[in-house]
């Protein structure tokens, strides 16, 4: 195993940053797929964004400058490498954007079975009143939840630019049988020491069950989340998640039943193909991702 050793990173204008402002290993997700799991197994290991999980700062947040981003690493000890956790998988700008400001970023790749990872990310957008949409008019209107579930198409993408040495894929299904294993593969691909897993399993971890209670109570809350979240008031974000104030304003309601079975076939006649390339990539066994798939558990929301 490799030990960790800070870099300069070269960023736009050939103007240089030193190793404690910007990240030495961004997991890219994409999102629900464990990444909140391994964000906070991080945590103490790694010097991670102050205040915040998920900058977005190469999808959403790239006009407000490098220098906005790397505030966000202010408090980074240099004993320690740099890690953020976002789900910037999918998004060809993202990748195209860390490359040409940390060219020596090393990737990681969470993979989830995609179908249960999209109907993941939908009950995420009604839980938090993103969406009031059926789920099959909610895909049409918002293709980038398929998009960004094609996953061979994306990593191809992101060993091209950063080179397959540089990318570390993780399935979840290795997270499952072996928590501690998947563990051991962050920390040396990091160049970290290794450490116990802090608890026994792979728990759930920002699972979604139920709808809101008070839809309207909770898209009042979303909106006073994000625009707190844009000044930068991640403490009390933060403070009224300690205090229950976001699972009471966005839980509490119906509980969400299995995707339609018609929805789940015509997601797996668009993706089944990716998945088969996603197995040469790999070298590995898929199969239990496909329509044809018996392993239908999956417990990490």
């Amino acid at each position: 195993m490799n030990s960790w050793t800070p870099e300069i990173k070269i960023v736009a204008q050939d103007t240089l940053v030193s190793a404690t402002n910007l990240p030495d290993v961004i997991a890219v997700g994409p999102g629900r797929t464990a990444t909140t799991w391994l964000y906070e197994k991080l945590k103490g290991h790694v010097n991670l964004p102050a205040g915040i999980k998920e900058t977005d700062f190469f999808t959403t947040n790239y006009h407000k400058g490098i220098e906005w981003y790397s505030h966000h690493f202010r408090e980074a000890s240099g004993a320690m490498p740099i890690v953020e956790v976002n789900p910037y998988f999918g998004f060809p700008e993202a990748a195209e954007r860390i490359k040409r400001h940390i060219p020596r970023c090393r990737i990681i790749c969470t993979f989830r079975n995609p179908v249960q990872r999209i109907y993941s990310s939908y009950k995420l957008w009604r839980h938090y009143t993103q969406t009031f949409l059926p789920m099959d008019d909610f895909l049409t209107k918002v293709p980038q939840i398929i998009e960004v579930t094609r996953y061979a198409k994306h990593l191809a993408d992101w060993q091209g630019r950063f080179g397959t040495e540089r990318v570390l894929v993780l399935l979840n299904d290795d997270l499952r049988a072996n928590p501690q294993e998947f563990l051991d593969r962050v920390c040396d691909f990091i160049g970290i020491a290794r450490y116990s897993v802090p608890t026994a399993g792979p728990e759930l971890i920002n699972s979604i069950d139920d709808l809101p209670r008070f839809p309207k109570i909770a898209r009042r809350a979303r909106h006073l989340m994000d625009w707190l979240e844009e000044r930068q008031s991640y403490a009390l974000i933060n403070h009224l998640e300690r205090m229950g104030v976001w699972r009471w304003c966005f839980g509490g309601g119906a509980k969400f039943g299995p995707i339609d079975p018609i929805i789940e076939a015509h997601l797996h006649e668009i993706l089944d193909p990716d998945i088969a390339a996603l197995e040469k990539m790999l070298g590995r066994n898929l199969d239990a991702w496909k329509a044809s798939g018996v392993n239908r558990h999956d417990p990490v929301g």
